[in-house]
């Protein structure tokens, strides 16, 4: 559970929150957008929330490690869309000459590509 999910569930504002930790609202900001939480402020809230330490810092890691696999997951979408689109252009554009709309070295590029696709989803 996040320090920003632990707060509204108790019906504080960042404002309350900071007054009862005795942090400053914008230690409560930064702590509630990501940012690591240093080992005094975690104590303050560990203290506010009735939990430990290090509850507070496995749900840090916890919430570090979804937002990595967010954006990786991204990435990967992104890369495979652009593959795609790369893929399709190839294959509608029409070439002087050829029965086989595609080359050689067009053919490896795909072949490259979806090896790559292939490693990024295992």
């Amino acid at each position: 559970m996040s320090i920003h999910k632990r707060r509204v569930d108790r019906g504080w504002s960042q404002e309350e929150l900071a007054r009862f930790s005795g942090l400053s609202t914008r230690t409560i900001q930064r702590v509630e957008s990501g940012e690591r939480a240093g080992l005094e402020s975690l104590k303050s809230l560990a203290a506010v929330f009735e939990t430990s330490i290090s509850t507070l810092m496995q749900e840090q890691d916890m919430a570090e490690a979804e937002q990595k696999e967010e954006n990786s997951q991204a990435l990967i979408n992104k890369i495979e869309r652009e593959a795609i689109e790369f893929a399709q252009s190839i294959l509608t554009e029409p070439k002087k000459g050829k029965t086989d709309p595609l080359s050689k070295i067009e053919r490896e590029a795909i072949n490259y590509a979806k090896k790559l696709l292939g490693k990024f989803k295992s």
